[in-house]
């Protein structure tokens, strides 16, 4: 019964204000840090977890490598963002809606 409880103590403050769907992941990469927003995707686009959990995408932070190729492959992100179910990953004008821009000071 305690697990039980803690169980959806864990699901309800991961929903709450503090918690992941209400963060920014950020991936370093050498074409620009990728920002990806669990709140978006969830709240806003009303997706579920399992969505993207447990495929194409692993819970832990870090797990899943790939690359744009993977992604142009239909892979990954790209599995949504192939021009049918999301913006199209291989179009250069939909770059800046993942990759942060860097201020060039």
């Amino acid at each position: 019964m305690r697990f039980l409880a803690l169980s959806v103590f864990i699901v309800v403050f991961s929903c709450m204000e503090g918690g992941i769907l209400n963060k920014d992941l950020v991936y370093k990469t050498s074409q620009g840090d990728v920002k990806f927003s669990h709140k978006f995707h969830v709240k806003v686009k009303k997706l579920k977890c399992s969505a993207c959990h447990p495929e194409p995408f692993k819970k832990r932070f870090g797990a899943n490598k790939f690359t744009m190729q993977d992604i142009w492959d239909g892979a990954f992100c790209g599995s949504c963002h192939n021009g049918k179910v999301a913006f199209n990953a291989k179009d250069p004008a939909n770059c800046v809606n993942c990759h942060i821009q860097r201020s060039r000071e």
